[in-house]
């Protein structure tokens, strides 16, 4: 007899948590610290993926996992590969073996450094959901990113960044294979403490170009764009009342040409738009921290549309102790299609909370709530889902 889906959640969940081994820290490795990691979970949902017509399933995943954590006075290292095992209660299809692998690096140079950045690099190989296309993927992605800031005199630094993102995908509910690769280029300067000692200005120009491959829905657009991003950082609201504000916000003016390579010239053209980028971060007391983040931008789908979003998100975390935390956050989405015939704006409402509890020092267990509505001019992208997930992770 096969048990109810919330039924099989709770017992999986319960053997998760009373069958744990704890031992103790890793090991040291090239002067770094190496953690070894297991991950048990459980997640229930209304819907197998974000498609308007899949119903719900129940998913078990088991992700083993290596970190690697180095910090010196020239360079700090975090690293980290897994590999997640998903299972479907009801949808063997969707079942994947994955990897994840990512690597991030810091470059002080020393406790005062003219010279510092950060890099990294990120790689994905499996199945993953996606909520522009509304389908399961069966994707590959890497990922490439560096700034550096050189102080050029005093509080005047010359900063830049760059970004490499080459992706590919193939449909797992619906046929259509395609790849697409993003490339930015930055560069500017940035006057530091310039206003009162406590506001800062930048100013940088920015160049990106992407290229797509033709995909089975015939939406391919090559698109390149350049244009000037302002910024001021620092203590941008009165001091007396927010002592420890951290503020980093940017606007910017832009212009986009596109041209589609196999079709006629119906998605082709240029236009100029304003880009923006803000972040607050507030540490409201001792245990509690708040942000709110707003974005503008375009993004490219994995079927090769383009889409201007425009994103905000508050979120604020509480730890009343050291063994228990709460994380909670609600966001607004908006999109546009600017290139796509059919004219699709999605409308789109988030909220997720996050607790975490520690058991012993390396043995912790996560409930994790993740809610989205989506209101769009299109049936397929108009659909309300919810995510519960018990999971339960031992380090050593």
């Amino acid at each position: 007899m096969k048990l109810p889906k919330s039924i099989s959640l709770l017992l999986f969940s319960g053997a998760c948590l009373t069958t744990a081994i704890v031992t103790e820290a890793g090991p040291r490795f090239a002067g770094g610290d190496l953690t070894f990691l297991g991950t048990a979970s459980a997640t229930d949902s209304n819907r197998v993926s974000p498609n308007a017509n899949a119903g719900g399933d129940t998913y078990f995943t088991f992700t083993p996992a290596i970190q690697y954590f180095r910090e010196s006075n020239r360079m700090n290292l975090n690293a980290n590969l897994s590999f997640p095992m998903r299972r479907y209660d009801e949808t063997d299809a969707l079942d994947s073996d994955s990897i994840d692998f990512n690597l991030n690096g810091e470059i002080p140079f020393g406790a005062s450094p003219k010279l510092s950045g950060t890099w990294g690099v990120t790689f994905f190989d499996g199945i993953r959901q996606n909520y522009f296309t509304n389908n399961n993927l069966n994707s590959e992605h890497l990922h490439l990113n560096a700034y550096a800031d050189y102080i050029i005199k005093n509080r005047l630094s010359f900063r830049t960044r760059a970004m490499y993102s080459d992706r590919s995908s193939t449909g797992v509910d619906s046929a259509f294979t395609n790849a697409n690769t993003t490339t930015v280029f930055a560069a500017g300067l940035h006057a530091r403490e310039l206003i009162r000692g406590r506001i800062g200005l930048y100013a940088e120009y920015q160049i990106r170009d992407r290229e797509t491959d033709r995909g089975a829905i015939n939406q391919n657009v090559d698109a390149s764009e350049s244009g000037l991003n302002f910024g001021i950082t620092g203590q941008v609201l009165p001091e007396r009342l927010f002592p420890k504000l951290e503020a980093d916000l940017s606007f910017g003016f832009t212009s986009s040409s596109a041209g589609d390579r196999f079709n006629s010239g119906a998605n082709s053209g240029s236009r100029e738009r304003l880009t923006l980028d803000g972040r607050l971060a507030y540490p409201a007391s001792t245990k509690t921290n708040v942000t709110l983040t707003y974005r503008r931008n375009l993004n490219v789908t994995d079927d090769d549309r383009t889409v201007e979003s425009s994103e905000i998100d508050f979120g604020a975390d509480y730890t009343p102790n050291q063994k228990l935390q709460f994380a909670t956050a609600l966001g607004l989405r908006s999109n546009e299609f600017i290139y796509d015939q059919d004219g699709r704006e999605d409308d789109i409402v988030t909220f997720t909370f996050d607790t975490r509890y520690t058991i012993r020092t390396n043995w912790f267990a996560n409930l994790n709530f993740d809610h989205r509505m989506s209101d769009s001019n299109e049936a397929i992208s108009d659909y309300d889902t919810t995510r519960v997930t018990l999971s339960t992770t031992i380090a050593y």
